[in-house]
This record gives structure tokens, C-alpha cells and sequence, in this order.
């Protein structure tokens, strides 16, 4: 189930845009002519790395039970994959332009918003090791023509662990 806490996601938003603004705008009259560092870490890439966070921390507000079970900080995880999602994918955005787009911050603060539960999902769905093991037994099976997998009949006697048996040796 889907949950958004919309009153939170909005002002998270409304103040990410206030604050971003001027610091965007102050990077743009700093840019820097010699370009000593790649992309993302110029001065004129403020604007991104800003609205990426406003991105991240807003994603962290859309809950979805079946994901967050999964991690210890669901809202400190999704936070930190939307920065880092929205900060690529513009970075990849960017490859096709000559120059820096004047959208490229608001396309930062909608890739992190929407990419950090897509991302997380598939982590938790990649992560399932039934899945894991079903894949792993079928690439087995194709490869060599042998089944790996446990089979029903096959059950390990646990019966030690309980202190049921009288396996103990009386020196006495």
C-alpha cells in the first residue's frame, strides 16, 4: 500500500526550491574557466546536487510498507539513492548537451524523487534469495544438466541441537 504524506513531501519541496535558488543562481555567476574537476563537481553543478537533495529527502516521505520492511532506515536509504540517482541521471542528461541545460536542476529534484522507490524496490526484489536460489539452480541445471536444488525428501537431523539424544559419553 502506498502511502504519501503529501503535506510533508510539499513544504519539503516549497523550502528545497527557496533554498536552491539563490545557490544555483551564485553558481552560475561563479563558474569557474578552468575546469580542473569532471561534471558533477563544478561549482555551476550546485544547482543539481541541491534540487537532487531536495529530491532524495522528499522521496524518503513516500512510504511503501513491502519495501521499507526491508531495510533498517527506509527514509535515510531512499534519501541517499535519490542524491545519488538524481545526480547520475542528469549527469547522463548532460552527455547529450553541449551545455548545461537551465532544466537540468528540476529534472535533478524529479529523478530523485522518482528513481529512489524504483531503486529501492528493485534492491529488495533482487535481494529475495528464493529468487536467488531459483535462478542460481536453473543457470546449474542449463549449464551442467544437474539439479542442485534441495529436494523435500532430503531433511537434516536437528535432533542434536535440542539435547533430545543421549549421545553423551559417562566416563565414570
Amino acid at each position: 500500500m502506498l502511502k504519501i504524506k503529501f503535506w510533508q513531501l510539499w513544504w519539503a519541496c516549497i523550502a528545497a526550491l527557496a533554498a536552491s535558488y539563490p545557490i544555483s543562481a551564485w553558481a552560475a555567476d561563479q563558474l569557474i574557466e578552468a575546469r580542473v574537476l569532471p561534471a558533477p563537481f563544478l561549482l555551476s553543478w550546485t544547482g543539481v546536487w541541491v534540487f537532487s537533495t531536495a529530491g532524495g529527502l522528499c522521496a524518503a516521505f513516500v512510504k511503501i510498507p513491502e519495501i521499507d520492511k526491508s531495510f533498517y532506515y527506509p527514509s535515510l536509504a531512499k534519501a541517499l539513492i535519490g542524491v545519488f540517482m538524481g545526480v547520475a541521471l542528469s549527469l547522463a542528461v548532460n552527455t547529450f548537451n553541449e551545455s548545461q541545460s537551465g532544466a537540468l536542476p528540476l529534472f535533478a529534484l524529479l529523478a530523485g524523487l522518482f528513481s529512489a522507490p524504483l531503486v529501492a524496490g528493485t534492491m529488495v526484489w533482487i535481494s529475495n534469495q528464493k529468487r536467488i536460489n531459483k535462478t542460481l539452480n536453473q543457470a546449474v541445471r542449463n549449464r551442467t544438466g544437474l539439479d542442485t536444488s534441495v529436494d523435500a525428501d532430503f531433511q537434516i537431523d536437528t535432533a542434536y541441537k535440542k539435547g533430545d539424544s543421549d549421545d553423551s559419553a559417562n566416563l565414570s
